[in-house]
């Protein structure tokens, strides 16, 4: 074999495996600083100047544009309370209190993540919009088909989704502890 081949063969090896290995440690998401609040993850080591070339990696694999936490922290659950699988053929009741942050919103994504397709156009639920009863709670549906009454985050029947909370402006309270704050609750109601 002659000698360029040979080391071409080695520079594309080389390149193939860099590549492959940092596919690889990528696709563990932000898992560095990860922080775990029932179903929810997030971490807070994005968005800034002094973020790891991992997590900025991480972050830009999955499409996020990072704020840094102490603007906007973003939660992603794939499961639900008790660690299953979201499923878009399930029904869901997404639900809560006030939230320690300016501002909330719920998005439902796809498994490729892309926002999950659905004929009624609703992608996303906020504080702002959702009904709150005497006590200061709120409850949505997650399904793919409209509930009675109520808010409604509508789900693709053949698919697994994730959904995104984001939290802009969050306040003291919860940033003294994330581990510990108030998150929406996802309890599976029924799974035909």
């Amino acid at each position: 074999m002659k000698p360029w081949l040979r080391y071409l063969i080695a520079v594309a090896g080389g390149v193939a495996l860099g590549v492959g290995g940092l596919w690889a440690v990528t696709a563990q998401g932000l898992s560095r600083g990860k922080i775990v609040n029932g179903p929810w993850q997030t971490a807070l080591n994005y968005g800034i100047k002094s973020t790891d070339p991992l997590t900025r990696a991480a972050v830009a694999r999955g499409g996020l544009l990072a704020l840094p936490a102490t603007e906007t922290v973003y939660w992603q659950s794939n499961s639900d309370d008790r660690g299953a699988p979201l499923d878009g053929k399930c029904r869901y009741r997404l639900s809560g209190g006030a939230l320690d942050t300016r501002w909330w919103s719920v998005t439902i994504y796809d498994e490729a993540g892309y926002l999950m397709p659905n004929a009624a156009r609703i992608w996303s639920v906020n504080g702002a919009a959702v009904p709150v009863d005497a006590r200061g709670r709120w409850m949505v549906s997650i399904a793919p088909t409209k509930p009675a009454q109520g808010g409604w985050l509508p789900s693709d029947a053949g698919r697994r989704f994730h959904l995104t909370l984001r939290m802009y402006n969050p306040g003291p309270r919860f940033m003294a502890d994330p581990r510990t704050a108030a998150l929406p609750q996802i309890v599976r109601l029924s799974c035909p």
